[in-house]
């Protein structure tokens, strides 16, 4: 009995600690932030020992990038690959880039084969070719056009 009453106190405690604490960081976190800034820090937990420095970037230019991705056009003549799911607006050039600009032509191509297309242009693996299945969806979509 006096086990069971000692382990749920000790359970009690360390819950309030870590409340405690969490409370605390959330709140240091909300004190320092800066709108106008954007603070990106490493994820490396083996890295050297003394810490990485953050890297802080303007909101604006991110913003800005944003915009010019959402705006995304694409060229005369030339299918628009970012209806394709997995495809962005940098892939879809690259894709122009490399001399695919329809569907069908995206459709008669492997994952391996466009990857080494591809690779001048942007780095990406065959496997994230197949995982968001572009071949199929292209194929799909040259059929319907």
């Amino acid at each position: 009995m006096l086990r069971t009453v000692r382990n749920a106190t000790v359970l009690g405690l360390g819950l309030s600690a870590s409340a405690i604490i969490g409370w605390l960081l959330l709140r240091e976190s909300k004190r320092s932030k800066d709108t106008s800034t954007v603070t990106i820090r490493s994820q490396a937990g083996n890295g050297p020992a003394e810490a990485m420095q953050p890297i802080v970037l303007p909101r604006e230019a991110l913003e800005a990038t944003a915009e010019e991705q959402a705006g995304h056009v694409p060229r005369a003549g030339a299918d628009d690959f970012t209806q394709i799911r997995g495809i962005g607006p940098r892939f879809a050039e690259a894709l122009y880039q490399c001399g695919i600009t329809t569907f069908a032509a995206l459709a008669s191509e492997t994952p391996d084969s466009l990857a080494e297309k591809l690779a001048p242009y942007v780095a990406i693996r065959p496997q994230r070719i197949r995982d968001f299945d572009w071949i199929g969806q292209a194929k799909a979509r040259a059929a319907s056009a």
